[in-house]
């Protein structure tokens, strides 16, 4: 069976000093539970995020003491909703701590790099921690998240607590300096502005870090639901002209909070923000917040409209993370402090059913049209179906990847990496259509959606679930054998990818030698040419290889990531020539000669082609009914 895990928060242990060595500072080991009581006092964070053309954020955190001894503090290193332990802490630089303005020292843990010790002094109310955050200048030191134009604030790379308590038994006050003018959005409430300064009114260490700021010198916002539980857009763009939003494009977006409404029937969120980034500067991001997001992608999301369909599926997967993966979440995911460790096993819900509900609600609110929707389906279950890694590595496994995954994959196709997000999806499918078969039409998966999710009504404090909650949950829906279904596609091995939903829902997977324009809006966005179902590469605009399908054709030549295209048959390598060369290909014996150079060594390799150009798209099936068709349609 899978995740089978114990509740949330079950016997959780913390790991907190022990064995003090030195002057007094100790090593962390296992062992030591979390003290069931509130932190005495209110930990006051400051942080000044004016120097954005050097990109450094300067912290200072003032934390009450109750006596003198050993104390140990950490650095958040399991960050939620990067299911890895991606807490930054290498860019935390010129620590220093003071008790009662006397500088005092501190010591590294030699086990836990996230946390330090210091000997608090007799007679101490206070120690001071003062630090900077040197936030990425260059995309090669990790995601930009600070422009000249732009900031991206997350508490989890600026905040420390102290090690013993559980993260909602802490009380933060927080503020931020920003540069002047500018505006900034967050889920957190103002309590006063003064001097430059916002000061944000208090709340537990959980909330503070489950609520980024979004800053800027450009900004538009939008009121999407008013209620008792409002919902907001707070846009943020790096020119002030592409703010310039059509009143069509944010009715979608009040669309989908509508049709998200109706699908859950219910609100975890006192109010919710969308915070959106439009920048070509600051990293692209999707990150789920109780009460917000953090949606950074492409500049031109609403200037150009037809071109950037593959974009609007970020707000919709975000926001249906406030119910599955914030409200509700699997259990060893669920942790008291962001030091304990977590675990992934239920990924395949917590991101492959919002992946799957993304999709569905982008299309139900119109952010997406319906062949936009089927094409969207239709990349997925192709690179699924020729994801080669499938015929060794489980999707279970895969769950797992975030955690030790260091940098690019040499052979990303066979090694496998977040596939719990797409194949998530089509289990998903899957499912809902066997629903509305197993009822003749009368269930479908909306329908365990709202049951699942929809308890505590208003209530935006985790629910864990584990394995045996979803079948259950499956089971009051339709009955059927849920536990074997799921164990046969996510426990064991699994050649060929999960299309039986695409199927039953009344559709086939084809390839044809025209792109949808879905895959091609893509493409550019990537700034790619993807021949992945015709010769077996990606290649970007100047010819170098980022992608190569593991013994796909040119897999067979030798050709590998980072390998750059010079010539194509002879011609100098241009991605139009690529693409024309592989169309008239097809059928030939002879394969395509590539020119090619990888380090210092240039060669010829030849590519068989005989396919020519192939890009996958969805074919109706008039066999079966058309219930993906069903899916779409928006609730009324």
């Amino acid at each position: 069976m899978i995740g089978k895990v114990a509740a949330a928060c079950a016997a959780l242990l913390v790991l907190a000093p022990h064995a003090a060595q030195g002057q007094g500072m100790g090593s962390l080991q296992a062992g030591m539970p979390l003290r069931d009581a509130d932190y005495p006092g209110v930990i006051r964070l400051a942080i000044d995020a004016r120097d954005v053309s050097r990109a450094i954020l300067r912290g200072t955190m003032t934390l009450p003491v109750t006596g003198p001894g050993p104390m140990t503090i950490y650095f958040p290193r399991w960050v939620p909703g990067h299911h890895a332990p991606s807490g930054p802490i290498a860019r935390i630089a010129g620590l220093t701590v003071h008790a009662e303005g006397t500088r005092i020292g501190w010591k590294r843990d030699p086990v836990m790099m996230h946390a330090i010790h210091i000997d608090v002094p007799e007679g101490t109310d206070t120690i001071e921690l003062g630090f900077q955050y040197l936030s990425p200048t260059d995309p090669k030191m990790g995601r930009i998240e600070v422009s000249p134009a732009m900031i991206d604030l997350q508490w989890t790379s600026l905040a420390p607590y102290p090690a013993g308590y559980p993260s909602r038994r802490m009380t933060v006050q927080a503020s931020v300096r920003l540069p002047d003018a500018w505006q900034f959005a967050t889920a957190l409430t103002t309590d006063s502005v003064a001097d430059g300064v916002i000061r944000f009114k208090p709340v537990d260490y959980e909330t503070l870090v489950d609520s980024p700021i979004l800053a800027g010198r450009y900004s538009a916002r939008y009121k999407l639901e008013e209620s008792k539980a409002p919902v907001g857009l707070a846009v943020f763009a790096d020119r002030p002209e592409l703010l310039a939003a059509t009143p069509a494009q944010i009715e979608a977006h009040r669309r989908l909070v509508d049709q998200s409404l109706k699908l859950f029937g219910s609100r975890h969120y006192d109010h919710y923000d969308f915070l959106l980034g439009l920048t070509e500067r600051i990293g692209s991001l999707g990150a789920e917040h109780s009460r917000s997001s953090e949606n950074f992608t492409v500049p031109d999301y609403f200037t150009d409209w037809a071109g950037t369909a593959p974009s609007r599926e970020l707000l919709p997967h975000e926001f249906v993370h406030s119910w599955n993966g914030k409200f509700r979440r699997g259990a060893d995911l669920l942790t008291p402090t962001l030091d304990t460790p977590m675990q992934n096993s239920l990924l395949w819900v917590y991101e492959g059913l919002t992946r799957y509900l993304g999709a569905v609600l982008s299309v139900r609110s119109g952010l997406h049209s319906l062949q936009e929707g089927l094409d969207n389906f239709a990349l997925s279950a192709a690179t699924m179906q020729n994801r080669t890694g499938r015929q060794w590595r489980p999707l279970l496994d895969t769950t797992n990847h975030s955690i030790y995954a260091e940098g690019a994959q040499p052979w990303p196709n066979w090694q496998r990496g977040a596939d719990y997000y797409l194949e998530g999806q089509l289990i998903w499918l899957d499912v809902d259509t066997r629903i509305r078969a197993l009822s003749g039409g009368k269930r479908s998966l909306d329908d365990f959606v709202r049951a699942f999710f929809s308890i505590d009504d208003g209530s935006y404090r985790p629910v864990p679930y584990v394995f045996d909650d979803v079948v259950a949950g499956l089971n009051a829906i339709a009955p059927w054998d849920w536990a074997r279904y799921f164990h046969d596609r996510v426990d064991e091995v699994a050649p060929d990818a999960p299309l039986d939903g695409l199927a039953r829902g009344g559709y086939r997977l084809v390839y044809t030698d025209t792109p949808t324009g879905f895959f091609r809006s893509g493409e550019t966005q990537r700034g790619v040419t993807d021949l992945s179902w015709s010769i077996g590469l990606t290649a970007d605009k100047g010819g170098t290889i980022t992608d190569v399908i593991w013994d796909g054709p040119a897999f067979a030549a030798a050709l590998t990531i980072g390998t750059q295209i010079l010539a194509v048959d002879g011609r100098t390598y241009e991605p139009g020539h690529l693409d024309q060369a592989v169309r008239a290909c097809k059928g030939r014996t002879d394969p395509l000669t590539l020119t090619v150079r990888r380090a210092d060594a240039v060669r010829d390799v030849r590519v068989a082609c005989t396919m020519g150009l192939r890009y996958p798209r969805l074919e109706r099936d008039p066999s079966a009914p058309a219930r993906l068709d069903a899916i779409f349609a928006p609730r009324r």
